[in-house]
């Protein structure tokens, strides 16, 4: 898969090809659907494949205010559409001139002009250009007045529930992170770089990577089973996330304590992928009482990844 970051030097070998634009925030089953379903368009046609997504997310340049994390970092999204074997990725830079372009100049002078595109899949609810003009109605229309083909995908539905970018923001937001896992092909990954902490895990026989500069959404407070990884390597892990009221802190923080592990994690990358909420975060009477709810905290986060993994 090549990725292509400046339009100006689309390669030739890719114009004319099936192409899907999105933000492709998570990578839920919604969107699998859809490469999926253009990867159908280029095998019949014998096409290349390509996406275009952004970087960073739209919202995020409009509201920037607004304290919105994304579901997944760009280098996951990445890793992840390598999975699925397309010909190329374009990432745009999200600025607020290409923002203002609107739906009509993007489709004719982007998509017909420049990438020369056969056909577009896109989902039920797809806007783009300025305002979010841009619906799946309109795209249908300029695919009528080109010639382009457009294919419009169906939402996918769990349990009576759309997926959505927006409804698996929501699931990490409240701890359920199983449910949000159900509805994207991996758990969700919280990335971030190990920063120094107070250092008393250690003294309770259980010392922790304090995490910080994360990139990406944090979980509701509470104790999770988790991976983690760093260095090319994964190990079990139980997360932290929250105060910590057995000692009267009131700073919110990230400590994941990795099993079977000993050594220096001082500003190395680490994602964490969440697979249970194992418990609200509480005060404990002593710190003998913490110390054995931990343990426990331990064998049951093992026991949850040695079952989830399986399945993943």
């Amino acid at each position: 898969m090549q990725i292509i970051t400046d339009l100006q030097f689309f390669p030739e070998q890719f114009c004319g090809g099936v192409l899907s634009i999105g933000k492709f925030d998570g990578m839920h089953l919604g969107h699998s659907l859809i490469i999926n379903r253009l990867k159908n368009h280029a095998n019949n046609q014998q096409i290349p494949t390509i996406i275009l997504t952004f970087d960073p997310l739209p919202i995020t340049v409009l509201r920037p205010d607004g304290n919105i994390q994304p579901i997944c970092t760009l280098e996951r999204k990445i890793e992840l559409f390598h999975q699925f074997n397309l010909d190329a990725l374009v990432v745009l830079r999200t600025d607020h001139e290409l923002l203002n372009q609107s739906a009509e100049t993007f489709f004719f002078e982007t998509l017909r002009e420049r990438l020369k595109v056969t056909v577009i899949v896109e989902g039920h609810n797809f806007c783009f250009g300025h305002d979010r003009l841009g619906t799946s109605e309109v795209i249908r229309q300029y695919g009528q007045q080109t010639g382009i083909t457009i294919d419009i995908v169906e939402p996918v539905r769990r349990d009576n529930q759309l997926i959505s970018s927006s409804g698996i923001r929501k699931l990490i937001r409240e701890g359920l992170v199983e449910q949000a896992a159900q509805w994207m092909p991996q758990p969700y990954r919280l990335t971030g770089t190990v920063i120094q902490g107070d250092q008393r895990g250690r003294t309770l026989g259980f010392p922790t990577a304090n995490l910080g500069k994360t990139e990406t959404i944090i979980p509701k407070s509470g104790i999770y089973a988790t991976i983690a990884t760093f260095d090319g390597q994964s190990f079990e892990s139980t997360t932290h996330i929250g105060t910590n009221p057995t000692f009267q802190q009131s700073v919110p923080k990230i400590e994941v304590f990795v099993h079977h592990f000993d050594g220096d994690l001082y500003d190395k990358k680490m994602d964490i992928d969440f697979f249970a909420m194992l418990r609200e975060v509480i005060r404990f009477e002593s710190v003998e009482e913490l110390i054995q709810q931990m343990n426990h905290d331990i064998q049951q986060s093992h026991e949850i990844l040695i079952a989830k993994r399986k399945s993943f």
